[in-house]
């Protein structure tokens, strides 16, 4: 008897439609401005302990503008993301000055910056970002690629 509920439950579970995920747009942010141009990584600690991690941190201002006119008048969640990095996996942190979100995020990752409604064109705010990185495995020269992406609320 509890073997044939407990089937009949899985067959009703399957026939319920699975969840459909949200479409995601790229968001333009091309007007965006780092301030501090070349981030200058330093060591956390010049001589870290016997098998602690030889991390590196670095610090940047950026002023982000997201050009959401398609979206106008929308209800949406933005998210910003970091590509994965194939020498040394990268950490990023940041607080917000306005309307997107503080938060934190690993490369290859995307965290949630903004939800609500798309009431202007743009969206504007400026980061104070904190990037932190393994120096072992960190080249000379390496470049960060942030995107952001829109999820619109159905109308």
């Amino acid at each position: 008897m509890i073997r044939t509920l407990a089937l009949a439950v899985l067959l009703l579970l399957a026939l319920l439609p699975a969840p459909v995920a949200a479409q995601a747009y790229p968001v333009d942010d091309s007007a965006s401005q780092v301030l501090d141009g070349n981030v200058r990584m330093r060591w956390d600690d010049p001589v870290p302990r016997p098998g602690a991690a030889s991390t590196m941190t670095g610090r940047m201002t950026v002023i982000v503008r997201l050009d959401v006119s398609p979206w106008l008048g929308r209800t949406g969640r933005i998210y910003k993301k970091l590509a994965p990095q194939v020498q040394a996996p990268v950490r990023a942190q940041w607080t917000s000055r306005g309307v997107l979100q503080p938060g934190q995020l690993r490369d290859g990752e995307r965290t949630l910056v903004y939800a609500g409604p798309i009431m202007t064109a743009t969206l504007e705010d400026t980061l104070q970002v904190t990037l932190q990185a393994d120096g072992d495995r960190l080249p000379d020269h390496s470049r960060l690629e942030f995107t952001f992406e829109i999820e619109l609320e159905p109308q």
